[in-house]
């Protein structure tokens, strides 16, 4: 009888054990997810930006990867300068940790919306340390921190994507090695996109590479891939803005006399008057170039890769 209750006494020993080990592995776990959730803002785990831009979110993407939830308060194939905030947009601030904008005055309402808001999040001006093309004539007034469309610049892409990186670190002290990998990572396809779209514009006939567009937003891509600027619909980097009866007149005879092949419009801009203007200069005109908007999703222009590789394409076809 000893001996039996001896085996009974070690068994429930041996269960204790086991018992007490499974609550010390659960214990464990919950310390390790915890953790894991105190390097971000989310119970998910997952730090929540805001991009102000359709290519902000990209680039937040791109250096984020799955430890970040970003939302894109402009929208595909909308224009950035006309752009008016909702009351969503102001609950996707108030939510998140960091707000990454464009900067150069791209987004006049974003301050006012921030202070609505009431957030905490810490706002990252991706254009520090860009180069700035200054705006010129009646521009400069408007524009007196120079052309926001910096985008356009590969070089510019990959300093922003850099500023990016440094700012999720700081937000994210975990991931700055992840965010420091996927940057350098993305810089790299960023160089080799550039690449193809020089040899696509070199392959325009050099008295072809003449660019009239519906306004002014390629004036970083055009000074980086050797293009000339002959003119645009609207005179302005501001797409909002209207040109006079004389302007567009100036426009016409400027075609005519360079003999420009094409007029090129965006998608996120109404083309009713540029296709007025090409009828009276008797060229062609192609809706088909991204400009302050990156595409919809499954379009030619859903990435910012995409988007540059084919307004390269779209160009050298029609001017060639």
């Amino acid at each position: 009888m000893q001996t039996s209750g001896v085996k009974r006494g070690a068994g429930l020993s041996v269960v204790l054990a086991v018992v007490m080990s499974l609550l010390a592995a659960c214990g464990d776990s919950t310390a390790t997810s915890t953790g894991s959730a105190s390097t971000a803002n989310t119970g998910a785990g997952l730090t929540k930006v805001v991009a102000t831009t359709t290519q902000l979110n990209d680039f937040v993407k791109n250096v984020g990867g799955n430890r970040v939830e970003v939302t894109s308060i402009i929208k595909p194939n909308v224009d950035a300068h006309e752009y008016e905030p909702t009351a969503e947009d102001s609950k996707a601030i108030a939510a998140a940790l960091v707000v990454f904008k464009n900067g150069l005055n791209l987004e006049e309402w974003l301050d006012k919306t921030i202070q609505n808001s009431g957030t905490k999040a810490t706002v990252v001006d991706t254009s520090a340390g860009v180069k700035i093309r200054k705006a010129e004539g009646a521009e400069a007034d408007n524009f007196k921190e120079g052309d926001p469309h910096i985008w356009f610049s590969t070089e510019n892409a990959r300093k922003m994507v850099d500023n990016i990186a440094a700012g999720l670190a700081k937000a994210d002290p975990a991931g700055a090695t992840t965010y420091q990998s996927n940057a350098t990572r993305y810089k790299a396809e960023i160089e080799a996109m550039a690449k193809t779209v020089r040899a696509e514009i070199e392959a325009i006939p050099p008295a072809n590479r003449k660019l009239v567009t519906n306004h002014d937003a390629f004036g970083y891509f055009i000074e980086e891939f050797g293009l000339t600027f002959v003119g645009s619909v609207v005179p302005s980097l501001d797409s909002t803005a209207e040109p006079s009866a004389k302007e567009i007149q100036d426009l016409i005879n400027r075609i005519k006399e360079q003999k420009v092949k094409a007029i090129f419009t965006e998608s996120s801009i109404n083309p009713k008057l540029a296709e007025q203007i090409s009828k009276e200069a008797g060229v062609k005109i192609f809706s088909n170039l991204y400009g302050d908007s990156l595409g919809e999703a499954g379009s030619d222009g859903e990435t910012y890769l995409k988007m540059m590789l084919a307004n390269a394409k779209n160009i050298s076809a029609a001017l060639k």
